[in-house]
């Protein structure tokens, strides 16, 4: 099975967001705390891990489902972008908001914060608002896949 061709600033995307993940894990975090600093930023430190997570978690889902696309291109083939992008916001959601909201701890130790909740729904909406107005695949990849789907 072809990979599929994700764009460029997909993989930035995860690459940053991974990177500002062990930053703010291994350096920013204990710095703020040492530090009088004010209350925004403690709040903003705390909450990039959630908003980080529904970032990811949706790219990854994103990814996963597309392949599955391809995959099963006689079943799932002419399934829209807009519904693959949905499903993984979605299924993301299911797992991130669920946390947040103490119905499973998959995630870690997790205490209830509000502006996690916020961060967590800011992640989720913001991605899928990239991803649909950018696109995840190479477009030329997607007309192949479409126009083998057809013959």
């Amino acid at each position: 099975m072809k990979e599929i061709s994700i764009k460029k600033y997909i993989r930035y995307l995860f690459g940053t967001a991974t990177l500002v993940f062990i930053m703010n894990k291994l350096y920013l975090r204990s710095w703020i705390l040492e530090n009088d600093v004010h209350n925004i930023f403690q709040i903003v430190t705390y909450s990039i891990p959630n908003l980080i997570e529904a970032i990811i978690g949706t790219l990854i889902l994103t990814g996963i489902l597309l392949q599955a696309r391809q995959y099963f291109n006689q079943k799932l083939g002419n399934l829209k972008d807009v519904y693959i992008y949905t499903l993984a916001v979605s299924v993301a959601s299911i797992y991130v908001i669920s946390q947040e909201l103490k119905f499973h701890n998959l995630g870690g130790n997790n205490v209830y914060d509000p502006y996690d909740l916020i961060a967590s729904i800011v992640g989720l909406v913001g991605t899928f608002v990239i991803i649909q107005n950018f696109g995840f695949v190479n477009k030329v990849e997607r007309d192949k896949n479409v126009l083998q789907h057809r013959l």
